[in-house]
């Protein structure tokens, strides 16, 4: 049956001892229903979902917006990080990587030497 938005979309005096789930256009009331009717809600949910959900702004607004200096924003965006910072960062990652393979190397080594120690024994 089809509900004229604003109505309610399941009439509990049709389904003896259901709880109610009311759909209206501008909010959603949830109250207890009987698991049996789950799956009818669920269908009667999805057929009018589209009329619930949100468009986003107006046509009119999205024709308002001056997006001729969209370009010029977006470049300067590219030199917020000033490029003596980024030879930085890059210098320092580079020194993090070495740093790392010393740290796995002597790891290597240690493990070796316990070894070693428990063989000498």
């Amino acid at each position: 049956q089809d509900v004229p938005a604003g109505e309610d979309s399941m009439d509990p005096s049709q389904e003896p001892g259901m709880g109610v789930c009311l759909f209206q256009r501008d909010q959603l009331r949830y109250e207890p229903m009987e698991v049996d009717h789950v799956l009818k809600i669920l269908r009667e949910f999805l057929r009018h979902f589209g009329k619930l959900r949100d468009d986003g702004p107006p046509k009119e607004i999205l024709d308002i917006r001056d997006n001729s200096k969209d370009g010029e924003y977006w470049e300067a965006m590219t030199h917020v990080i000033p490029e003596r910072t980024l030879k930085l960062w890059d210098a320092l990652g580079a020194a993090l990587l070495e740093y790392h393979k010393v740290l796995t190397r002597r790891a290597e080594l240690l493990s070796e030497a316990t070894a070693l120690q428990k063989q000498n024994s």
